[in-house]
């Protein structure tokens, strides 16, 4: 017998169950099992347990063909005559050495037919699959490994060169886009991109390289794109008709999630990350903070510690790039040159109105259009990977970020409003953080602990002394109508 097992113990099952399906089957204590669908590793309780029972109705169907040979050896041998008229007690006795292996045969046949039997109740079925955990499970990192495989329903797609070869469970995938890639409607998606981005050539270039950037599998730009921009532009249709082309490499995660103000746990949401290549965050009310820890771990090449409810906890090197797109842009309190360069801001300026407006457009983009939307994207990462990750920002962008900076350098704000510059001006430390306390309130501004403001203070090369009248700040004075 091929899938008898050595011995009729759950573990032996599993061993059976392991060997027989290991190219189907995997587990991880992150993932839960996995099993290859044909296209890619699908985390699926239920088909672990459909596994499970195909085996077991091919361990039956084993034993009954078993079973009938036997009995047809038995009836050719006289062996089933004798058992018939005399019993299975005197039968024994009185077979022949060949019906009596016969007999043998078929009674370990039968027994295995009723361990078969057994192994389908539904406790069999569950034991089975747990005591095969340790066998069948895979490391995390093995799987979506390879940052420059994209799969799609009809093949696997490599980045680099844009063929598409047959799927192969050895690449460990575990996502799929919506839809494969096809010139049909390219005509119909480039004029939608002559319309968010008012036929701007340079921004839609741009635009193109950071999509595609998002299509492979590893962080090469640590950034939080920031798409900008009064309502009815379309940056909501572009980054959703993006999302939705991507299948299952996109994810959505909350946009609070980037602000101060959430304290909730998060590690549910950064689990649902893994393996994903664009995360997509949606609207943020007016006034709201940017948790720039929160940004700088997720928009990053370090390890991220999560875990899915009722899970282990687990960790994961990112692999996607952060989006958020919002009619308000974020507050910024941090000026560390390790938050800035990781902000991106795409303005959206286009006003879609009239005939241009048209209801689920969305939704038309991706079934007129899907395949050209995917050929796009495709095209976008081949050049980056060419170009060895280097994207060129367009006028437009540099402006949008500059501005964002220049609006949220709330010490220079502080500085321009309240103080004389000069570096042989001297102030009282302690009166200039209570000036600026009384500057942050009467601007309705969010006022830093003393801790943060003198560290921008001494960024911003002003030094602090001690002096016999206390500690004081060179290269400033306040305006008199503040001291």
């Amino acid at each position: 017998f091929l899938l008898m097992p050595e011995d009729f113990s759950d573990v032996g099952q599993a061993i059976v169950l392991s060997r027989e399906y290991m190219d189907r089957l995997r587990f991880s204590p992150a993932t839960d099992y996995i099993v290859f669908n044909g296209s890619f590793w699908e985390e699926s309780q239920p088909n672990a347990q459909g596994i499970a029972q195909e085996l077991t109705a091919r361990q039956l169907e084993e034993a009954e063909t078993e079973i009938q040979r036997c009995m047809k050896e038995m009836s050719d041998n006289g062996a089933w005559a004798m058992l018939a008229a005399m019993g299975a007690k005197k039968a024994m006795a009185a077979f022949s050495e060949a019906q009596r292996r016969s007999f043998e045969k078929y009674e370990r046949a039968e027994t295995y037919r009723k361990y078969a039997i057994k192994r389908r109740d539904t406790k069999y079925i569950s034991a089975a699959l747990k005591e095969a955990r340790p066998m069948i499970q895979i490391e995390q990192r093995v799987l979506d490994a390879d940052e420059f495989l994209l799969n799609l329903p009809s093949g696997t797609c490599d980045l680099r060169t844009g063929t598409v070869r047959e799927h192969n469970a050895q690449d460990y995938i575990t996502k799929q886009t919506a839809v494969d890639p096809s010139g049909d409607g390219m005509d119909v998606w480039e004029d939608a991109l002559q319309t968010f981005f008012q036929g701007d050539a340079d921004l839609i270039r741009y635009v193109q390289e950071i999509v595609g950037l998002a299509a492979i599998g590893k962080v090469y730009i640590e950034a939080l794109v920031i798409a900008y921009g009064e309502g009815r532009n379309g940056k909501s249709t572009f980054w959703n008709t993006i999302a939705r082309v991507l299948g299952t490499y996109s994810g959505n995660m909350s946009a609070d999630t980037l602000t101060v103000g959430c304290k909730r746990n998060v590690k549910p949401e950064l689990a649902e990350a893994k393996g994903k290549r664009m995360i997509i965050a949606a609207e943020l009310e007016e006034g709201m903070r940017l948790n720039t820890s929160n940004v700088k771990q997720l928009c990053s090449t370090d390890e991220i510690y999560a875990e899915k409810k009722y899970k282990a906890p687990f960790s994961y090197v990112p692999t996607h790039t952060l989006v958020l797109y919002t009619n308000h842009l974020p507050r910024v309190g941090a000026i560390d040159q390790g938050t800035w360069r990781r902000l991106i801001v795409i303005p959206f300026n286009a006003k879609i109105e009239g005939k241009a407006d048209i209801k689920n457009y969305a939704d038309f983009l991706f079934k007129t259009a899907g395949g050209a939307v995917l050929s796009w994207i495709i095209e976008g990462a081949k050049r980056v990977i060419a170009n060895e990750y280097k994207i060129v920002q367009p006028k437009v962008v540099y402006q949008a970020i500059r501005k964002y900076k220049e609006n949220n350098d709330w010490l220079s704000h502080f500085l321009d409003d309240c103080c004389e510059i000069d570096p042989s001006y001297e102030a009282k430390s302690g009166e200039v953080y209570n000036t600026y306390r009384s500057y942050c309130n009467q601007m309705g501004e969010y006022a830093r602990s003393t801790t943060d403001f003198y560290t921008a203070i001494e960024a911003a090369d002003f030094t602090r002394h001690k002096t016999k009248k206390g500690m004081l700040i060179r290269g400033f004075r306040l305006k008199s109508e503040f001291e």
